[in-house]
């Protein structure tokens, strides 16, 4: 037998070879000759340590222009070495880790890891806004992924600034391969704070109800008891579809939640409304009608106003959601949306927001889907109402249009016949029993789709329109209302006309 010799040669290769559908460590392939004798030879694998195991080697991360992951950069742990970066103060567990880097060109992006080699993975990663030079321990935010959470939204981003992405694991033993990918989100729902675009009046009037500058007054918003401490959140607001998915073109919103967090894509909980309350007896009415609640404080916004209906039936469209759809309360009365309708003549009242073709109130413990919760509570459901889930591997969370982790499908409120001309009181109100203040709900309301009917007295008589008055004639204005069943005042340019609150007006100069 011939005795052979080999020279085993171990190298740290520093050049970075890979594409997208290859990993970014380098495998060379060096053959040695034997030293005595030529007529042989042995082939030897060599791995690299990958170039992005510091942060002056990050790999720059393709963007691509929509939520789908068209384009990956592969990655892996195997023969990771720990950065010599600082590691951040809020996560100081990973035994080695790898960088990534990117240019923002959109406010939002997504990171997501697939196909990953191993079945439980767990990679702790942090964000950075900084050179490599003068980054300490000091990181935008710090986040974790796994096999049931493997994206995560950075919002807030300045385009066209470049931000870097340290990805670790904490097992030493780790040597798994991993696809990157940076996505970017659809339009987002637009909304503006009470106060912004229109006041609290003017959501209600203008926005909210159809044509309500004349029938509806008295109106009030609350949050929590409504003392001066309430005043600094601010939970009101309009919206506007923007090109999202959402499904109203706009209308107002009613959060338990500050409304400058409503916007999509969903990138976790945010909002800091630390105002909880015991209820009054109208709020607590509805709890109960619900089954209860877990907690007897909660957080409450509330709206409501007096309106004297034309129409002898009302009814309003809405979407309900929040982030209390997963991880709070899963199986009890978490959160709910309530519109309390009271005959001001009578003093009775009814709850119009419930399950359709049910006397079931909206409540999240009803409205919920368990095939994608993962819940197992036992108590009946109506999943045919809810819609999305962006928790839990179900719908991706960059498309979301609003930032709340569940929502329904949009649906009526309970159709309910009124008196005509007759005074009536309604509260909107939504609450959250959930103990973190980041776990808010909302209710969104279809512009304009709570119609009470409107006084109609014809259309303008004008020499455009070919029907306007001769010198000396005379009109009569009004519509088949009896003064006996409502306050009548015929106003002009904003101003009442002096005694005229009668069925009918008579017209005979120009201006009227």
């Amino acid at each position: 037998m011939k005795t052979f010799q080999y020279l085993y040669i171990y190298l740290m290769i520093s050049t970075l070879f890979f594409s997208q559908n290859k990993i970014p460590h380098v495998l060379s392939t060096l053959k040695i000759n034997n030293l005595e004798q030529k007529e042989e030879n042995k082939a030897l694998i060599l791995f690299t340590e990958p170039s992005n195991t510091d942060c002056n080697g990050a790999i720059s991360l393709p963007i691509n222009y929509s939520w789908e992951c068209n384009q990956v950069i592969t990655g892996t742990f195997k023969d990771v070495t720990k950065s010599s970066v600082p590691e951040p103060s809020c996560n100081t567990v990973s035994k080695r880790d790898v960088w990534y880097e990117f240019t923002a060109t959109s406010n939002d992006h997504q990171l997501r890891i697939l196909n990953v080699s191993e079945v439980n993975w767990v990679i702790e990663g942090s964000l950075y806004d900084k050179t490599c030079g003068v980054i300490s321990t000091v990181a935008l935010e710090c986040f974790t992924l796994n096999n049931s959470n493997s994206g995560k939204i950075f919002s807030g981003l300045v385009l066209g600034r470049v931000y870097r992405v340290r990805l670790g694991t904490t097992d030493p033993a780790a040597e798994y391969n991993f696809d990157v990918c940076l996505t970017t989100p659809p339009p987002a729902l637009r909304v503006s704070p009470s106060g912004n675009l229109y006041s609290v009046d003017e959501l209600v009037k203008d926005v909210l109800v159809k044509d309500g500058n004349c029938i509806v007054s008295n109106i009030k918003y609350q949050v929590g008891d409504g003392s001066a401490a309430t005043k600094t959140v601010n939970t009101f607001g309009y919206f506007n579809k923007n090109g999202s998915l959402f499904p109203f073109e706009e209308g107002v919103v009613l959060s338990t939640g500050e409304v400058q967090y409503v916007p999509g894509p969903y990138g976790g909980q945010f909002g800091n409304n630390p105002h909880r309350w015991i209820g009054d007896k109208e709020i607590n009415d509805a709890i109960d009608d619900a089954g209860g609640g877990p907690t007897p404080d909660k957080r409450v916004t509330q709206v409501s106003f007096d309106f004297f209906p034309v129409n002898d039936k009302i009814q309003f469209e809405y979407l309900f959601a929040s982030n209390s759809y997963y991880g709070c309360f899963m199986c009890q009365n978490m959160a709910l949306f309530a519109t309390w309708l009271i005959d001001t003549t009578t003093g009775e009242g009814i709850n119009l927001a419930k399950i359709p073709g049910t006397t079931v109130p909206i409540a999240l413990h009803r409205v919920i889907d368990r095939a994608k919760d993962g819940a197992t509570c036992g108590n009946i459901t109506y999943p045919e109402y809810f819609w999305m889930l962006f928790a839990n591997n179900n719908e991706e969370p960059l498309i979301a249009p609003i930032n709340f982790v569940g929502m329904t499908v949009p649906m009526k409120s309970e159709e309910v016949t009124v008196v005509p001309g007759r005074k009536y009181h309604i509260k909107l109100a939504v609450m959250d029993f959930c103990t973190a203040p980041a776990h808010t709900s909302a209710v969104f309301f279809n512009a304009r789709s709570f119609d009470v009917g409107t006084p109609e007295i014809g259309e303008d008589m004008s020499i455009e329109g070919g029907n306007a008055l001769c010198p000396g004639d005379t009109i009569e204005l009004g519509q088949n209302l009896e003064a006996k069943d409502y306050l009548i005042q015929w106003t002009k340019n904003g101003k009442d006309l002096i005694g005229e609150n009668g069925e009918t007006l008579k017209v005979n100069e120009p201006g009227l």
